[in-house]
């Protein structure tokens, strides 16, 4: 089966959980890879199988050469031993959001270990959803589209787990859908992430180090009661995987002049520390 025809086949399966971001109605119908609601607004399904669900086209500064290293990276498994905390903390058997998705590599990662679930990975890069939908088709094949986090296509109550890895959150509207019982999973960098490649680049002032306690603490503000986890390891980099990680992450943007003595230079390894915290939707 096509990509797209699986795409319009799992909105069909799923038809009463998502809703319309345009005007907010329900999803009436999936007909000839186009998605209409009741109010007749219509979001096409592309030939990748992905979705555009989002009022207007949003630039981001993520460029297409940037999401592919990650791709690269998280490919080669550096975050495998953080997702599978993630994924040991899912609440199984609905509808699993990875929310500020990327290039789709932790949600195919995720779907993979929980073929139970149904797996929606959504981000506002274009760019990152074109690359999620390349590639062979997986099963289960998770459902890429480019969304808004601040008006979520989902109804109300619909999401039986929200992923949320590195990225901007917008607590309200995952409250809104989140059903009772529901699961936030939200992962933040720790101090030491990246610390390697942080001392190389910035030996010394603001940049050389990281306090996580702004994102931690407005998490903590919004829901009161967290159950924080620590996951902390060291991932061993290749000439090429090192090259992957500085083009990968925003960290190096400030050091595009000294690029080239940095990759000469290199490093062998390279840590990763998260803080992944859940919450329960009461």
């Amino acid at each position: 089966m096509k990509k797209a025809e699986l795409a319009s086949q799992f909105v069909s399966q799923h038809l009463q959980q998502f809703q319309c971001p345009v005007c907010g109605g329900g999803i009436a119908a999936v007909a000839d890879q186009t998605v209409q609601c009741e109010n007749e607004h219509s979001f096409d399904i592309s030939k990748k199988g992905t979705l555009f669900m989002i009022n207007a086209p949003v630039k981001t500064e993520y460029t297409d050469e940037m999401l592919r290293y990650r791709q690269q990276m998280l490919t080669a498994g550096f975050f495998e031993p953080m997702l599978q905390a993630v994924s040991d903390r899912i609440k199984h058997g609905g509808l699993v959001l990875d929310a500020g998705c990327g290039e789709g590599t932790t949600t195919k990662w995720l779907a993979q270990q929980n073929q139970n679930d149904a797996y929606v990975g959504l981000d506002i890069s274009k760019q990152a959803i074109n690359i999620a939908g390349s590639g062979a088709v997986n099963a289960p094949q998770p459902l890429f589209m480019v969304g808004d986090l601040a008006q979520l296509p989902f109804g109300d109550q619909q999401l039986t787990t929200i992923v949320n890895i590195l990225s901007p959150a917008n607590y309200q509207e995952f409250d809104r859908v989140l059903q009772p019982g529901g699961k936030l999973i939200k992962v933040i960098p720790n101090s030491q992430y990246l610390k390697e490649l942080r001392a190389l680049i910035y030996p010394a002032g603001e940049h050389a180090t990281y306090d996580n306690s702004p994102v931690k603490d407005h998490f903590i503000a919004h829901y009161g009661q967290v159950d924080f986890t620590p996951v902390h390891y060291q991932f061993d980099l290749t000439p090429a995987l090192f090259k992957a990680l500085f083009e990968m992450t925003p960290l190096t943007w400030r050091a595009a002049d000294r690029k080239a003595d940095i990759l000469e230079r290199g490093l062998t390894q390279i840590t990763a520390d998260f803080e992944i915290g859940v919450v329960t939707n009461q």
